[in-house]
């Protein structure tokens, strides 16, 4: 019962407080939440910028989607298949090809006169085209096959008469095509009969390759296609037939390229580019009717795959064509690129304001291919550099004019433009020859790729509508172009100046770009340009490193050799500078760390220096530069104390980074080197004689914790902050501690000639009785402090140590017993205990008295 009623209160317990409420499941939960169905056809996105019509691949539909290609023709061969009068379809096309093989076969094997046997197909196909057209009215869509399928028939024996068998001239063959073309469009047009052109054109796009010997003349081939698309393009006169353009399209430029493959010679370019050229302008043509055949409120729509596939394929087939020739490509990228801008600038000016509205997407659509031949014309006449630049140049041009147009698709493809320049130049690129400054390849190729980022980032900045995925677009292009520019400089510098020279020059460089983009801040109105001074710091920080790390601390290429003693001078100008200047365009606590690093790389920079002088004075001898190492930071902290700066810039307006932050982490850092020199140093101060605390390293030592001191005392809060005053008062208290016995072990070592090592001094009796007597004294001096000032704290320590006292003089000094050593330090221990115990008894407890302080 007891477990039961455990489990119950547990069941209990777990009850939210609207007990009375039962949850619902989580699918009902979700579906409070999810959204109503919303047709898709009816959600228009965002219009930050007003948009012209888009792209589309299937008017009848009334969508502005535009599936790939092999969708579209999956879809319509489903269709063939699917919808309408499927078996005639098939029928008439099984019928199409049966016939085509009867001819084949008969030419093979003579069964009947040639003439007879064109006679019989023209006579059936004339029957089929008859029977058809007067048929419309009853059975439209029948009658509308049966035509097509004659039509085919009639091109099929005029080109095998003309072409195949040589049975009538050319020219008259090119006169009955011709007929057939305009009947077939007639017919169509006539009846608005968009499968009867269908069925035609395939006819007579198949006919050539159905009867084909493989050594037919590609002249008349072409000849043929011409007048196809001839046919085609009158129909888009009149009819926005998308299915006719892709038709005439595939088959030319398909079986094209396919003979282009096999049969092609260099002797056939001048018989074989004029029909190039007459396809590439018959297709772009019906782009254009297509347009503008269009339905009112549809007008506009544009058919991607001709408007974009036309000069894809055309140009990749003039490639085949002018490969060879020198600038072939670039002539004929330029060419299609002023064409492309032409017909750009006559669609703009054409019509109307609603009609140029309208055709605003095909507009831009040739204006994009113009600028893309244009793009591509550089690289096939420059060099790869010269490419880049112009690429990247462009590419800023083209996010400008797209900003200001507030037009989405330019300004990011110039932003993809200049990703492409930069790739291009890398590639491209000879990075080591050239060795003109300045004026080569390498750093005008950053140069550009770097300016037109900058630009670009700026314009974006500046600009005011944008889509929600262009809002960083200012940020990115402003690293990429920053990156480009300290890239190509110090790429520059590396390629024209010694090594020994680097370091300087890439500062100094770093520095004045970094004060150049501030400067600019205010006249362009572009904090983001503040920030790259704040880098600065870290390059300057990294200089010192790779100096060091590369040299050593004592080599001959110090910081101020090779013209040092003017650039670091100039770059803590620079930095001092840029943060000057930046005060109202970069956060407060990114300055204020900026002070901060650069007053403790400052005291670095100097120390160094100075330390590498006075050893180079001194030719390393005794320990003048740890004493360097030691005053250099603790000068500083006195100086940003004093008076006469308060009321001078950084330091008035920055007192607690300099006077707190800064100065309390050179203190560590001294405090630090307090320690290593009491540990490691001898103290020899060559030439100079060694006088106990009265050397340079002691004295030095001594000046250092006065300091530090001193610090403390005047920034007590501050310090209280960080470190409790009980841990403060043990550090400073073990720190002079350790200081006056490294003062002891020095004499010794200075003047009884005992190795200042941990091991020599263990075993130096004379040191051991030394220590002891020291610590007795200490212990006294603290315990009688204590009683004094009835500090049972102090007292305690001091009782420790007298502790420590004894028991080293029982562990360390009874082991070498018979020594004059073990005798003065047991009688003097003694003696001191007995004068602690009459004058510094245990201070009594105080009642209600406050928390002591040591």
């Amino acid at each position: 019962k007891r477990i039961t009623g455990r489990v119950e209160q547990a069941r209990t317990d777990r009850i939210p407080a609207s007990a009375g409420q039962r949850e619902e499941p989580f699918a009902k939960q979700l579906g409070k939440n999810v959204p109503k169905p919303v047709d898709v056809l009816t959600v228009t996105p965002p219009r930050i910028i007003p948009q012209g019509p888009t792209v589309v691949s299937q008017q009848e539909q009334g969508t502005s989607s535009n599936p790939d290609f092999f969708s579209r023709v999956s879809e319509y061969v489903k269709a063939f298949f699917t919808q309408g009068n499927v078996v005639l379809r098939v029928g008439l096309l099984v019928l199409f090809f049966g016939v085509a093989f009867l001819l084949k076969y008969a030419a093979d094997h003579s069964l009947l006169p040639i003439e007879l046997r064109l006679l019989g197909v023209a006579l059936a196909g004339l029957a089929l085209l008859v029977f058809g057209w007067f048929r419309r009215l009853q059975r439209p869509g029948f009658s509308v096959l049966v035509q097509g399928g004659g039509v085919g028939l009639l091109f099929l024996t005029v080109f095998a008469a003309g072409k195949q068998y040589g049975l009538v001239p050319l020219s008259l063959s090119f006169a009955l095509m011709v007929g057939l073309v305009c009947t077939s469009a007639a017919l169509a047009l006539l009846q608005d009969a968009k499968s009867l052109a269908f069925f035609g054109a395939t006819g007579g796009f198949l006919a050539p390759v159905l009867l084909s010997t493989g050594n037919g003349n590609h002249v008349a081939l072409f000849g043929f296609y011409t007048f196809l698309n001839a046919g085609i393009l009158a129909i888009a006169w009149f009819k926005a037939w998308r299915e006719l353009n892709l038709l005439g399209f595939i088959f030319t430029l398909a079986i094209g390229s396919l003979w282009g493959a096999r049969a092609y010679q260099p002797q056939y370019f001048s018989t074989t580019e004029p029909f190039l050229i007459v396809f590439f302008l018959m297709f772009t043509t019906m782009a254009v009717l297509f347009a503008f055949r269009q339905p009112p409120k549809l007008r506009g729509y544009v058919d991607g795959s001709l408007v974009f596939g036309t000069p894809i394929i055309c140009f990749s087939l003039q490639a085949a064509l002018v490969g060879n020739m020198e600038y072939g490509m670039a002539i004929s990228a330029l060419v299609l690129s002023f064409f492309y801008v032409g017909v750009a600038i006559l669609l703009r000016n054409r019509g109307d304001a609603e009609l140029r509205r309208g055709m605003r997407t095909l507009t831009e659509a040739f204006l994009a291919l113009g600028v893309v031949f244009l793009t591509l014309a550089v690289p096939l006449a420059l060099s790869g550099n010269w490419t880049a630049v112009t690429w990247a140049l462009e590419g800023g041009a083209l996010v400008w004019v797209g900003i200001r147009q507030q037009r989405v698709i330019p300004r990011n493809f110039g932003c993809l433009l200049q990703v492409g320049a930069a790739l291009f130049f890398l590639t491209g690129t000879d990075f080591s020859g050239d060795r003109m400054v300045l004026l080569n390849g390498v750093f005008l190729g950053c140069l550009g790729i770097s300016l037109a980022a900058l630009f670009s980032s700026w314009s974006f900045f500046k600009a005011g509508a944008l889509y929600h995925f262009e809002r960083n677009h200012h940020l990115f292009l402003f690293i990429w172009g920053i990156l480009w520019w300290f890239a190509g400089g110090i790429i520059e510098i590396d390629r024209q100046l010694p090594h020994h020279y680097e370091y300087q020059t890439i500062l100094l460089f770093i520095g004045v770009s970094c004060l150049c983009l501030v400067l600019l801040v205010p006249r362009l109105s572009w904090p983001i340009a503040a920030y790259p001074g704040l880098g600065l710091l870290p390059v300057m920080a990294l200089v010192v490193l790779a100096g060091v790390g590369r040299y050593g601390v004592f080599s001959s290429h110090h910081l101020f050799a090779d013209y040092g003693f003017l650039s670091w001078p100039l770059a803590f100008v620079l930095l001092y500078q840029i943060m000057y200047r930046s005060r109202q365009w970069l956060p407060n606590r990114l300055l204020q760390l900026t002070h901060v690093g650069g007053f403790l790389l400052l005291v670095l920079v100097v120390t160094l220096e100075v330390g590498w002088q006075v050893h180079a004075f001194t030719s390393g001898a005794g320990t003048w530069t740890r004493v360097v190492w030691g005053l250099i930071p603790v000068a500083f902290i006195w100086v940003v104390h004093s008076a006469w700066l308060g009321n001078l810039w950084p330091f008035e307006e920055y007192d607690r980074e300099y006077r707190q932050q800064g100065s309390g982490i050179l203190a560590v850092l001294v405090w630090i080197w307090l320690l290593v020199g009491c540990l490691m140093s001898r103290g020899n101060a060559i030439p100079l004689p060694f006088i106990p605390v009265l050397n340079p390293l002691e004295l030095s030592q001594l000046t250092v914790m006065l300091v530090l001191v001193r610090w403390v005392l005047r920034h007590r809060d501050f310090v209280a902050e960080k470190i409790p005053d009980r841990v403060l008062a043990s550090l400073a208290g073990g720190t002079a501690f350790i200081w006056i016995n490294s003062v002891l072990a020095r004499a010794i070592h200075q003047l009884r000639g005992v190795p200042f090592t941990p091991d020599a001094m263990m075993d130096s009796r004379f040191y051991q009785a030394s220590v002891s007597i020291l610590w007795a004294i200490l212990s006294l001096s603290l315990m009688t402090v204590a009683g004094r000032r009835q500090n049972r704290v102090t007292w305690f320590a001091g009782s420790v140590l007298i502790g420590c006292t004894v028991l080293k003089l029982f562990l360390i000094d009874l082991a070498k017993s018979g020594t004059v050593e073990r005798i003065v330090s047991f009688l003097a221990v003694g003696i001191l205990l007995l004068v602690i115990g009459y004058f510094a008894p245990l201070p009594p407890v105080l009642e209600d008295a406050p928390e002591e302080r040591p």
